[in-house]
């Protein structure tokens, strides 16, 4: 049994250290732990879930229990002082169900962030945290599964999976008219779907086909799961990465000279021979396995100035826990990943600077579906916004600010 003043003391000189009480540095003494310990569930279970023997003394009990409380955890010092500052607690602002956290866009002009909730739009005020459904949205064709969204130059563009009866594709969505038209559903008569999406000021589109949609669709993956750009001029659509297993987030850096993209290997079929372990049975009613042997990884691809497409690839991080799904960059430059349970922010040299911390992002509070989905900055607020399984979070006053080209 640990001391409540132990965790006291640890806590008032973890704020005074980063002068914010929400702010927590993860402690040295965790670098060593006393044996046997053990992350039994490694793949769904957090850091700070490490089971310690019997006999551990209180400040290790109490340096996790630290962690797991607080609003952001520092892993670099640079994570206080370029991100956090004096930024307030997490707020859960709004409950929303499984499997409607997807595309969330902000619209500075409407003062809104639009997301699709299970095939519905809707929109959440970031003022008053009302939501509704997108009321002036019509159109002649659906938009099935469409978790891919973004905004270029006041245009949006959505990428959808498609369904049993609507191939997957782009559509162009004009928010204020409601109108809506498919621009791509096919390569070259094969089925073709967009996990994740991002508008580049080439006039072209990065985007992410993976193996997570054939469950979603009851279609044949005919083509490799692949990193793809569409050059809006001619509507040439190039395969740039088609080595990727799970392809799924994508956001370009602010000076465009690089190509973020995480890849989660195939989380809908459970690998052979290898450790896996089950994050959700209940997944839009499927099961979603974490694969230990599979990529969880982040890589940056550098663009050429000539053609703005890839010429090499490196790894910058590689998930502990869980997989990693939606992603935005700074305006800084910082790498912001949805993870399980919160965000981690990354430098792009890939230096893990912290966590936005959100233990409770689950309906249930079951450790295996406290996943975040996908996140968007609020403009130059400092605001943001994570949307998870189950509910949108604020994160306010950061000293970060996002992409003047997503709003």
């Amino acid at each position: 049994m640990f001391s409540p003043s132990l965790i006291l003391c640890t806590c008032l000189l973890t704020a005074r250290a980063n002068s914010n009480p929400n702010l927590v540095a993860y402690p040295s003494i965790l670098n060593v732990l006393p044996e046997p310990f053990d992350r039994p569930t490694f793949l769904t279970n957090l850091f700070y879930q490490t089971t310690l023997p019997s006999n551990a003394p209180p400040k290790y009990v109490a340096a996790y229990a630290t962690l797991h409380n607080a609003s952001y955890i520092s892993f670099d010092p640079r994570f206080a002082t370029l991100v956090v500052g004096s930024a307030g607690p997490i707020e859960k602002v709004a409950l929303i169900g499984d499997g409607s956290q997807e595309m969330p866009i902000y619209l500075k002009d409407e003062g809104v962030i639009l997301w699709n909730d299970n095939k519905q739009f809707k929109t959440i005020n970031v003022k008053t945290y009302e939501e509704a459904p997108v009321k002036n949205y019509t159109a002649s064709l659906p938009i099935p599964n469409a978790p891919a969204g973004t905004i270029n130059k006041g245009q949006i563009y959505l990428g959808n999976f498609g369904d049993e009866t609507v191939h997957g594709g782009i559509w162009l969505f004009d928010y204020k008219t409601g109108n809506a038209t498919m621009i791509l559903n096919n390569q070259l008569g094969l089925s073709i779907g967009a996990d994740d999406i991002c508008a580049d000021d080439r006039g072209g589109i990065f985007f992410t086909d993976t193996p997570a949609r054939v469950v979603r669709t009851n279609r044949t993956m005919q083509s490799p799961p692949s990193l793809y750009y569409l050059r809006l001029s001619t509507m040439s659509l190039i395969a740039v990465d088609p080595t990727l297993v799970g392809p799924n987030g994508v956001a370009l850096s602010p000076d465009g000279k690089e190509l973020y993209v995480n890849d989660d290997a195939d989380i809908y079929n459970a690998p052979n021979n290898v450790e896996a372990q089950v994050l959700t049975s209940t997944k839009l009613g499927m099961t979603v396995y974490v694969n230990s042997a599979g990529p969880r990884t982040i890589y940056a691809y550098t663009l050429s100035p000539t053609t703005g497409l890839p010429t090499g690839r490196r790894t910058v991080a590689v998930a502990e826990a869980g997989f990693l799904d939606g992603m935005k960059v700074s305006s800084s430059g910082l790498i912001f990943t949805a993870v399980f349970d919160g965000v981690d922010v990354y430098h792009p040299d890939g230096t893990r600077l912290g966590r936005i911390n959100i233990p409770d992002a689950s309906p249930n509070g079951q450790a295996v579906e406290k996943h975040v989905v996908n996140l968007v900055f609020e403009g130059d607020t400092g605001n943001l916004w994570c949307f998870a399984d189950g509910g949108i979070y604020r994160v306010p006053g950061l000293l970060v600010k996002g992409d003047p080209r997503l709003s």
